[in-house]
């Protein structure tokens, strides 16, 4: 009986350690993504701040600018000249998502996935916001308001964090 109590906790202790380095492995995809979420958008915003005056386009097709407009409520214009309200609900919000994050995060790699685009979008939305007193936005559809890459972020990671919750991935096809 010893031995196979013995190999039983064998197997809990590989199990255990497989868990922890998938659970490491999805830290690692949250905080690449996140990272390159923040470089991406942070980049697109300095080079159409050097390139275009304010309130300037450029036509790339027909119903698709780029324009540099300046934000100073939170998505769609929503709340201007609230500029300390706004980054003071961003912090609330951020420091509500990671607490929520690290509940969540170990789910599958779908909702680390999401976790990173809206915190990385919401870092680069909120540096905005303090370095600059409003969000650059430059992605401007025709009948559309205009946005940017971290706005890309919070809309996709939201959508991945609500898909990833509702679905149940196998470890296989997490990547595990």
């Amino acid at each position: 009986m010893r031995s196979g109590s013995g190999q039983h906790d064998a197997i809990f202790r590989a199990i255990a350690r497989r868990e922890r380095r998938e659970v490491r492995r999805r830290w690692r995809v949250f905080a690449i993504l996140a990272v390159a979420v923040l470089v991406l958008d942070q980049v697109t915003k300095i080079t159409v701040r050097a390139a275009l005056e304010p309130r300037s386009a450029h036509q790339v097709v027909p119903g698709f600018d780029i324009s540099r407009v300046t934000n100073d409520g939170i998505a769609f214009g929503l709340f201007p000249g609230r500029q300390t309200a706004v980054a003071i609900l961003t912090v609330l919000a951020l420091c509500a998502i990671a607490v929520a994050l690290a509940g969540i995060v170990h789910r599958n790699v779908i909702v680390a996935a999401g976790a990173a685009l809206l915190v990385g979008g919401s870092l680069g939305n909120l540096i905005d916001r303090l370095l600059h007193g409003a969000v650059t936005d430059f992605l401007d559809p025709a009948r559309w308001p205009a946005f940017n890459v971290a706005d890309i972020g919070i809309v996709s990671g939201a959508a991945l964090i609500v898909f990833g919750l509702t679905r149940d991935v196998p470890e296989d096809e997490s990547g595990g």
